[in-house]
């Protein structure tokens, strides 16, 4: 694993500055692909650019892709990293950047997902990830910098990617995880089946689809899981259809 299996993906950056910044923190840490949703009008001119905080890193802004939905931009991902500083909801745990190295262990690719400035990632966007990061912080404001949030991650993440310690561990096979278009697609398989059953009411939906979407992020499920999952449905399903016609 190195630097270069690493992806930063933005939510709605609102200052180009911000993303020019990131920019450049990924050049520092050796990480060249950007992802941006919903972006402002980062490569507008002026002293508040991007362009202009981009020091030495303009490629990287150039060759950032731009997505309508992180669902989309995360779509051919295997294991996706959102950051938050509280938790909500159904995440109840939170990994620390200082121990960002249990993560990397076990996988061999990784997307890290940073929220709004003014707001972070929504419920819906941290369903959409396998886990969440938290830099702790300990004074009166705990909110970061985009930039300095990237740079903080990264920089944890290098310390374990080039320490001496983890170059002269062994190699084993990493587990291959299903991207989150599939996973995603498994979601939707769930609630339409537990829709089919009466076992979500009264428009319970999307809390029981956070309950499956932390299920699922910490079972890191393959692809061929997946599938044999996805196949079970379907016999249950057409096994309900079959007793139904049949009283008909």
């Amino acid at each position: 694993m190195n630097q270069k299996s690493i992806c930063i993906i933005l939510v709605c950056p609102e200052h180009p500055s911000n993303i020019g910044s990131v920019a450049r923190a990924m050049n520092n840490m050796g990480v060249s692909e950007l992802r941006l949703v919903n972006p402002c009008d980062y490569l507008k001119h002026g002293s508040e650019s991007a362009m202009s905080l981009a020091m030495h890193s303009h490629t990287i802004l150039l060759n950032a892709k731009v997505y309508s939905s992180l669902q989309d931009a995360v779509s051919d991902k295997n294991f996706i990293i959102g950051t938050t500083n509280r938790i909500r909801g159904h995440h109840k745990f939170l990994h620390s950047a200082w121990t960002i190295k249990e993560l990397l262990k076990t996988n061999n690719d990784f997307t890290f997902v940073f929220g709004r400035e003014s707001s972070g990632l929504t419920n819906s966007e941290i369903d959409l990830c396998n886990h969440l990061l938290t830099i702790p912080t300990f004074g009166t404001s705990h909110s970061l910098n985009l930039a300095q949030a990237v740079m903080v991650v990264l920089y944890e993440t290098s310390k374990y990617l080039n320490s001496e310690v983890n170059a002269i561990q062994p190699s084993f096979k990493y587990k291959t995880t299903a991207n989150s278009e599939h996973i995603e697609m498994l979601k939707n398989n769930i609630m339409s089946f537990l829709q089919k059953i009466n076992y979500i009411k009264n428009g319970n939906d999307k809390k029981r689809k956070s309950v499956f979407s932390k299920l699922l992020a910490e079972k890191k499920l393959t692809a061929k899981e997946v599938n044999i999952i996805q196949g079970i449905i379907q016999k249950a399903e057409n096994k309900i259809d079959s007793l139904i016609n049949g009283r008909q």
